[in-house]
């Protein structure tokens, strides 16, 4: 099986961290034992889209693959591109995010491709039967950082990046239930109640000691893009990880990356509750829901206090993650499903 993965290799272009769909959609592969070439579309579309479409069909051309997987982004490839590409082989986009941009974006690109995966159920099963070649697979873990022997010592977590109402979530965890923040925008809401000093200042200060203390790079003043080894350390260090569900857009909730994603690192997934979460864990004994901030709080500190039975639940996560939600699970069916492997 030869194929040829199409997505950025720096998250967003921004060089501090690479792509996660990097990981998931070329070394998963490659793991099993696939051949793949990378191409980093997002990239030579910004230096020009018309030559990247050029250099893109040359390389399906002349590649000899059995797949082409594109991870969706914007509009850099066209209808007439991915028609040319798939007479040579078929061409797979990967979506994110149709829980809010389906109507938008996805739906008018699916006859463009051989075929579209939805990671959203609730799209893919009011729409499959008007977009025949429309296929799903969720979010998955890759299994490159497997925490389950690392010892906790980070109380209880968020690892990720700040926009929407996550800031006022993060800020009254940070003082109901002792929350630590790390990531793209939570410098200024690490230790909110912290200091005399300028806010900004405070955090920074704070940040920087509190990355020298976990022995994570410094990044100076800007806490900006983490790398995944860094995200990884800290979800497996955490005995609670903070897992909230909020959209960044159109205020609707959506099952995250993060809920497969830190899946074999041993902490407890306290999620926000969610459409179809509980088709792919099992609340209260794989994971532990909350509605209102109060009863996340409560939540926190109960299992904090309760090691076994934070333990248990970690355990059972991380045994459903891994018989069932695992990058090259979702990899397979959707070769499978498309009649290529």
């Amino acid at each position: 099986m030869k194929l040829l993965v199409c997505t950025s290799y720096y998250y967003y272009g921004n060089p501090r961290g690479l792509e996660p769909q990097f990981y998931y959609m070329y070394k998963v592969p490659v793991s099993m034992g696939f051949t793949a070439d990378f191409f980093d579309y997002f990239t030579a579309a910004a230096v020009g889209v018309e030559q990247m479409r050029r250099v893109f069909l040359a390389t399906v051309r002349g590649g000899g693959y059995d797949a082409v997987f594109i991870a969706t982004h914007r509009d850099e490839f066209d209808a007439e591109t991915l028609a040319e590409a798939g007479r040579v082989c078929p061409i797979i986009a990967w979506n994110s995010d149709d829980e809010w941009r389906w109507e938008s974006y996805s739906k008018q690109q699916a006859p463009w491709y051989i075929f579209m995966v939805t990671n959203s159920p609730n799209i893919y099963a009011q729409h499959k039967a008007a977009v025949p070649n429309l296929l799903h697979a969720q979010w998955a873990c890759s299994g490159f950082w497997d925490g389950r022997n690392t010892r906790k010592d980070i109380d209880f977590s968020f690892m990720g990046q700040v926009y929407g109402s996550r800031a006022a979530q993060i800020r009254w965890l940070g003082r109901h239930a002792g929350l630590q923040a790390y990531g793209k925008g939570t410098r200024h809401y690490i230790h909110p109640n912290a200091g005399k000093e300028a806010p900004l200042k405070q955090a920074q200060r704070l940040v920087q000691r509190t990355i020298l203390k976990y022995a994570l790079p410094s990044i100076a003043d800007e806490v900006s893009v983490l790398s995944l080894d860094q995200v990884n350390a800290i979800w497996n260090r955490s005995k609670v990880s903070f897992t909230p569900l909020d959209s960044s857009q159109q205020n609707v909730r959506q099952i995250k990356g993060r809920v497969f994603e830190m899946g074999l690192s041993g902490t407890l997934m306290l999620a926000h509750t969610a459409p179809y979460l509980d088709t792919y864990y099992e609340p209260g004994k794989e994971y532990v829901p909350f509605e209102t901030l109060e009863e996340c709080a409560e939540k926190a500190r109960f299992y904090l206090k309760h090691e076994t039975a934070r333990a248990n639940i970690a355990a059972a996560y991380a045994r459903r993650t891994e018989a069932e939600h695992m990058w090259h699970h979702r990899i397979t069916h959707v070769l499978k499903a498309a009649g290529i492997l």
